[in-house]
């Protein structure tokens, strides 16, 4: 018979986990602010991606930008669910998840606002 899981309650309230959603969640929340607040509806396209050899290219419909606040979450959901399931066995590799889950959020951040600075 398997060991129960650990109460979900019981382990965000770990402080480095703590720690770590905390900070996800106000990169999550910044993200979807800063392209909220920048980027509006619009009929034409938009420049979705730029590199420094070739300059834009990719572009398409304003919704497109959205789907970067969608992965972030995508990826927070699932490693935190991995990170929960795993916690019992192994803190470390709980911890790992999360940090993750952070390091993609900065990038996240960045990228988005590399995008709001190329489009406005």
């Amino acid at each position: 018979m398997s060991a129960p899981i650990y109460t979900f309650h019981l382990y965000i309230r770990k402080l480095p986990i703590l720690i770590m959603s905390c900070l996800t969640l106000a990169l999550h929340l910044f993200i979807w602010g800063w392209l909220l607040w920048h980027i509006r509806p619009q009929e034409e396209s938009i420049f979705l991606h730029y590199t420094v050899l070739f300059g834009v290219d990719s572009s398409g419909p304003w919704h497109y930008m959205l789907y970067l606040p969608i992965t972030g979450l995508v990826v927070a959901v699932v490693n935190t669910i991995l990170g929960w399931i795993v916690y019992q066995k192994d803190h470390l590799v709980s911890y790992v998840f999360h940090a993750t889950t952070l390091v993609v959020h900065v990038f996240l951040v960045i990228v988005t606002t590399l995008l709001v600075f190329l489009n406005v």
